[in-house]
C-alpha cells in the first residue's frame, strides 16, 4: 500500500509539473553561447528558455528535469531552408542526446530566405541534466537547404547560475 502511495505521488508531482510548463516564464539563460552561423549564412540561436528541476526524495541524482527553449533561425540564404525540430538534440553534460518532447516537432517548418523564424522545444527527462549546468542544443542535420542538410555547431547555454 505505501509503494503504490508513493507512485502515485510521483505521478502526480509529474503531470503538475508537466502542466506547470506552459506556464513557467522563459528568460534569456544564465549563459549563452550566442548564435551559431553555418557557412551558408543560417544562424540559430536559442533566445530564452526555462528550466525546472524536482528531486525525486528515494533517489538521489535521479531529478526530474524539463527544459522549454525558444529557438531562432535566421536565414541569411537566398533560398528557402526547412527545418526539422524532431532531429534537435539536447545534450547532458552526462553525455545522453534527448530527443524532444514537442507536440507536431515532426511536422516541418519552411523559412523562407531572407527571413527569421521563432518555435519551442521542450525536452524532459530524469537523470543527466541539471538546470545550473552547461546542455548543448544539436541541430542534427535537423535544417536543410533543399535536400543538402546544413552543418552546424552545438549551441552552448546554461539555463540557470548554480547556487
Amino acid at each position: 500500500m505505501l509503494k503504490q502511495s508513493v507512485a502515485v505521488g510521483r505521478v502526480l508531482a509529474a503531470l503538475a509539473l508537466v502542466g506547470a510548463g506552459g506556464c513557467v516564464e522563459m528568460t534569456p539563460a544564465a549563459q549563452n553561447s550566442g548564435p551559431v552561423s553555418s557557412k551558408n549564412g543560417i544562424q540559430v540561436a536559442v533566445v530564452r528558455q526555462s528550466c525546472s528541476q524536482t528531486p525525486e526524495p528515494d533517489e538521489d541524482g535521479w531529478d526530474l528535469v524539463e527544459a522549454n527553449l525558444e529557438v531562432q533561425v535566421r536565414n541569411g540564404a537566398p533560398a528557402a531552408a526547412t527545418v526539422r525540430r524532431d532531429k534537435f538534440r539536447l545534450l547532458a553534460p552526462d553525455g545522453s542526446a534527448l530527443r524532444t518532447m514537442t507536440w507536431g516537432a515532426a511536422d516541418p517548418l519552411t523559412v523562407a530566405g531572407g527571413a527569421s523564424q521563432t518555435f519551442d522545444l521542450r525536452f524532459m527527462t530524469h537523470g543527466g541534466l541539471e538546470c545550473a549546468k552547461e546542455m548543448r542544443l544539436d541541430l542534427d542535420s535537423g535544417i536543410k537547404l533543399g535536400e543538402s542538410p546544413v552543418a552546424f555547431q552545438p549551441v552552448a547555454f546554461t539555463p540557470e547560475r548554480a547556487l
